[in-house]
């Protein structure tokens, strides 16, 4: 099969199997990451499932990798109370990691998901670390050991978790999906990867996308999505996995605001250390994240994307950030 190490006439894409079962396997993948043209567009689900399950709590995560089954309010009206949308999580077959969800799984899955929507059916551990710090299309910049094993274990825990979601009552009272229920049953990820060693030594990892988000569809259908340019992470500074989840989850929350008026225009720290899951820890833990922050304003600043922020304290407690609305491009 594929005896000369071209794109298989069953397919437009080789798929996994294709290049497992290839003769020459390294060919193949050398192609396939060859043509990959990485998005420079960041694209977030930003509906309210895709915000509940990347800050599921231990018991939450718990209860429903036992199969609960939870629900989400959606919207609250006079007329219909409560609009609810019921999802269930469980961990594929063999796969036995019990942790929730964390930030930095969120983001990883936004770069595949941006990935996804310009049409790229791979991409590789590398690329998804420079979408991650905004270091689009420079191949000098690659993941440290740290980094890649983060990013590994996020697109693990989003290929073994399995979505189940049943979105009748909102689409049909809302009108969402021309009224019609919508369901949904996937890994947040659809996905499969193999590790190879490129030209240059480096060791890499390429993943094949195998079906569409599942997290996707349902924000699309609602049209919940938030995009930016992704070159606007690229700052000075260390990018350990706290710090890529940090400002990641600053500018998510910079473009939520730019699109609800109804937001206040302030980040505050607790709201991001919640997020990140560090509200509990050491003290230095939390002023190093802050500080952080501080410094990816004064460097969105300088790309005028906000126009100027004032550090807000409440007493000698820091309380957050606040700055001038920023207008819609």
């Amino acid at each position: 099969m594929n005896q000369n190490l071209t794109i298989p006439v069953t397919s437009l894409f080789p798929t996994f199997s294709d290049v497992l079962l290839a003769e020459n396997p390294l060919a193949i993948i050398k192609k396939i990451t060859g043509g990959i043209r990485p998005s420079r567009t960041r694209v977030e689900i930003n509906d309210k499932l895709a915000k509940v399950i990347f800050k599921l709590s231990d018991e939450g995560t718990s209860d429903l990798l036992s199969g609960d089954t939870f629900c989400i309010v959606e919207k609250r009206s006079k007329k219909f109370g409560e609009i609810t949308t019921a999802y269930k999580i469980l961990n594929a077959a063999g796969y036995q990691v019990l942790r929730p969800f964390i930030m930095f799984d969120r983001f990883v899955l936004a770069v595949c998901i941006s990935e996804w929507i310009k049409g790229n059916r791979y991409t590789t551990v590398a690329i998804i670390y420079r979408a991650l710090t905004g270091k689009i299309g420079r191949s000098d910049a690659k993941p440290s050991v740290t980094q890649r094993k983060a990013i590994i274990e996020s697109l693990e825990i989003l290929m073994s978790r399995i979505v189940d979601y049943g979105a009748e009552e909102i689409c049909q009272i809302m009108g969402y999906n021309n009224g019609n229920p919508f369901v949904g049953k996937a890994p947040l990820l659809p996905a499969a990867y193999i590790n190879f060693s490129a030209d240059s030594g480096d060791n890499d990892t390429l993943i094949f996308f195998t079906d569409e988000p599942p997290l996707l569809k349902m924000a699309q259908i609602k049209k919940q999505l938030v995009s930016y340019d992704a070159i606007l992470l690229d700052m000075t500074g260390q990018n350990t996995p706290m710090n890529i989840a940090s400002k990641n989850y600053t500018m998510l929350r910079i473009q939520e605001i730019i699109l609800h008026k109804q937001l206040t225009s302030t980040i505050t720290f607790y709201d991001v250390f919640k997020k990140l899951r560090i509200e509990n820890a050491h003290v230095e833990i939390k002023r190093r994240i802050r500080e952080y922050m501080i410094a990816f304003f004064e460097h969105l600043k300088s790309k005028n994307v906000v126009k100027s922020f004032e550090v807000v304290k409440h007493g000698n407690t820091f309380y957050g950030i606040k700055f001038p609305r920023p207008k819609k491009s």
